[in-house]
């Protein structure tokens, strides 16, 4: 526990701040350092927008009621920008820089003194053009700073008793879908609808990739943590699937799929 001391330390010589918050492991730990500091004002900020899935933000809301903080849900649109829905490489820089504006300008306007992130000491490694985007809005990491990594994060919380120290990483529906292939809200429902469908089932590392078939339609190739078992339930997965051509990927989940042979490793 010596660096969630530090982290602490480092978020007591803030007056006032906003969480950029998801529920997942690590805006959840500076949510619960940031609402145990005395002295510090903080609330939990979460956008609510297509890419978002329904059960994410249900189970933020409890987490932030669990630990304390106060938490807000602000409604954006994400498919209103060229930018965006013709999904360029930089994709998520431009989603990050729309959504980090949003969350300065509450933090000005209500007279915050600074937005955090839950970026942590292990993110500069993996591909993130958000990243750079977030530390040109001047977004403060504060994991970062107190040297805490994802597996850290997870036995900070464990050991503090929070009930999501072991929930799986997830991100926005957006990122199943290839780059230069069109977002749209119908997509992105697809890809929720099935992933439901497929954690409902007991899995808990899922990512549905779905392509645009030439003959019209969908291609939904399906990772999971257990391919061996997804084949034994493949047809309560694929049932009621309609317009999908459904895959499984045999090599299981694997993190950042889409970003293979797109950008560096």
């Amino acid at each position: 526990m010596e660096k969630y001391q530090r982290l602490l330390e480092i978020i007591s010589k803030k007056k006032s701040m906003i969480v950029a918050f998801s529920g997942g492991v690590d805006s959840t730990l500076v949510a619960l350092a940031s609402s145990e500091v005395a002295g510090t004002r903080s609330k939990a900020v979460m956008f609510d927008s297509e890419a978002i899935t329904r059960s994410e933000i249900k189970e933020a809301v409890k987490i932030a009621e669990d630990i304390g903080i106060p938490f807000q849900k602000l409604e954006l649109s994400v498919l209103g920008r060229d930018e965006i829905i013709s999904n360029p490489v930089d994709r998520c820089g431009v989603c990050k820089e729309l959504l980090m504006s949003h969350l300065l300008e509450i933090s000005r306007s209500e007279g915050y003194d600074i937005v955090a992130d839950g970026t942590n000491s292990d993110d500069p490694g993996d591909y993130r053009p958000g990243l750079a985007v977030s530390d040109k809005l001047g977004i403060w990491h504060p994991l970062m700073e107190a040297g805490i990594g994802k597996d850290e994060a997870r036995a900070i919380l464990k050991e503090k008793g929070v009930s999501i120290h072991d929930k799986p990483s997830t991100t926005c529906l957006m990122t199943r879908i290839p780059y230069d292939e069109e977002i749209t809200g119908e997509k992105l429902r697809i890809i929720e609808d099935i992933e439901d469908r497929v954690r409902e089932l007991g899995f808990r590392d899922i990512r549905l990739r779905l392509f645009e078939r030439s003959a019209g339609g969908y291609v939904g190739v399906l990772e999971v943590d257990d391919p061996a078992r997804a084949l034994q339930v493949w047809e309560s997965i694929t049932n009621a699937v309609v317009g999908v051509k459904m895959a499984l990927d045999p090599r299981g989940y694997r993190q950042g799929s889409m970003n293979y042979g797109v950008v560096p490793p």
